[in-house]
């Protein structure tokens, strides 16, 4: 076996590694080309910053980072590590993050932030013994939007042609997590739609048509409980053609709007911990 970093002529390997690492994983998943392609330039991922292990000719085991600024601080984002099954329970993560210890001291990153499934308790003590701790605990929605009458037709809910990202912000209780975040939903390029009352943003929507996920939903906070957010998922339940939709990775200390998702008709079912190592 050996370690190294990976190049553009890994991709393909990459995507083979992948699929055979969580096929069997608590959330089975497979990508195709076009789908690894658009999680790399969404997540921010650089093919340098990714390791890989080799036996022969055969990736057996990666780790896939993302790498981004926050306040003149590199942030690194773990956007998925896997290891083929017949290769598991030989250290290989632990491995990994040791050959890329140095390059991370180089680069001067400040933290390393990675997300793990909550019952993946091995897992979770693994990346404890290796000194991450927990940051906070997301929460994942899926299931179809119900029809709910809405309380008010003052609303007018518009597309929007740009991002507002300082509205959007003030709008804010909680923090998005590194796939819903600004330099993501740049990439991503969602559909957005803004609430209005008398000309001014009450609140706002980023969805994904293609991928009926829901990335972001905030309303100002003086016209919160006034059925505004019923009125925006009403439209978002119109472009879904009332199919399964996903909200991913909520910050769990937004009760209310856990309570309003499941309102709404979405289920929570299943969450992770986002986890942190400070470098510097």
């Amino acid at each position: 076996m050996h370690l190294r970093q990976l190049t553009t002529q890994d991709i393909p390997n990459l995507l083979n590694a992948i699929n055979g690492a969580f096929a069997d994983y608590i959330e089975p998943f497979q990508l195709n080309a076009a789908q690894l392609e658009f999680k790399m330039a969404s997540e921010n991922i650089l093919l340098e910053w990714c390791v890989g292990v080799y036996k022969a000719d055969r990736l057996i085991a990666f780790i896939m980072h993302g790498v981004r600024t926050s306040d003149g601080k590199t942030v690194v984002y773990n956007a998925g590590t896997g290891v083929l099954p017949e290769y598991r329970g030989q250290g290989l993560v632990g491995k990994m993050y040791h050959y890329l210890q140095t390059y991370f001291e180089e680069n001067q990153v400040h933290q390393l932030v990675l997300e793990v499934i909550e019952s993946n308790k091995s897992a979770i003590r693994a990346y404890e013994k290796d000194g991450f701790a927990i940051r906070r605990k997301l929460l994942c929605f899926s299931g179809k939007l119900q029809s709910i009458p809405q309380l008010s037709t003052a609303t007018s809910i518009k597309p929007l042609q740009d991002f507002l990202w300082q509205d959007f912000q003030s709008f804010w209780d909680i923090t998005p997590s590194w796939q819903s975040a600004i330099p993501s939903m740049e990439v991503v390029n969602p559909t957005a739609l803004g609430a209005f009352i008398d000309g001014e943003m009450v609140g706002y929507v980023l969805f994904n048509v293609e991928k009926k996920r829901i990335y972001q939903l905030a309303v100002a906070p003086l016209y919160r409980r006034k059925g505004i957010a019923t009125q925006v998922l009403a439209e978002v339940r119109k472009l879904s053609f009332n199919e399964k939709v996903e909200v991913n990775n909520l910050d769990e200390s937004a009760e209310n709007l856990k309570l309003f998702l499941e309102k709404q008709g979405l289920r929570n079912d299943i969450n992770q911990y986002e986890m942190v190592k400070n470098l510097l």
